[in-house]
């Protein structure tokens, strides 16, 4: 009820003057409510700035021992393994009978060609031929050997071809049992030449 009064009271009050009633009584209404929530809840923020620690890295070194490296040169051998394919024959021997010696003319004939090339200088020859069939019947295991005969005894034997007249010529010689034979190694052509016995 005095509030109304009051307010009446106010209303009644020329406007310059409620004005200057109104404004200290809002200023201490204002000072009351902030003293008032200051003392109810006494909340204090303080903002504390963050800190960081910045360390420099740093390193430590401490001599513990001293070591001597020495390096000696050591000779050493070196062995080195090479490998070598030696075909070695069986022990070497005549040939059995006529017909092993006719299948190891077909054998080398078939598997081996012999082809020479004539250099200028060098003259390939009967001898040649004959040579290179003694060498591939000892590579084989067989004796046979090279043998030079005069034109009438080679054409005597060998019926497939004819030497001229004063002219020798080289061939191989194998030996079956107690009788030698003739071989022409250009043809193989197998020719009797004599009984041993």
């Amino acid at each position: 009820m005095r509030w109304s009064r009051f307010r009446n009271k106010m209303r009644k009050l020329s406007p310059g003057m409620a004005l200057t009633f109104k404004t200290p009584i809002a200023l201490g209404v204002l000072a009351l409510a902030f003293y008032a929530g200051t003392y109810l809840s006494p909340v204090v923020v303080a903002f504390t700035p963050q800190t960081t620690a910045v360390t420099e890295p740093s390193v430590e070194c401490r001599l513990v021992e001293r070591h001597t490296v020495q390096y000696v040169d050591i000779p050493m051998t070196m062995v080195e393994y090479i490998e070598r394919t030696q075909k070695i024959p069986a022990e070497l021997r005549n040939f059995n009978d006529l017909e092993e010696l006719n299948q190891w003319l077909v054998k080398v004939d078939m598997n081996t060609t012999t082809t020479y090339f004539q250099s200028p200088g060098v003259t390939i020859d009967c001898d040649d031929y004959a040579l290179d069939m003694q060498h591939k019947a000892l590579t084989d295991g067989y004796l046979i050997s090279l043998e030079i005969i005069g034109p009438s005894e080679y054409n005597g034997v060998f019926k497939n071809s004819e030497l001229p007249p004063n002219t020798l010529h080289a061939i191989n010689l194998a030996i079956i049992g107690n009788d030698a034979y003739y071989i022409e190694p250009q043809t193989s052509e197998i020719g009797f030449a004599a009984h041993l016995d």
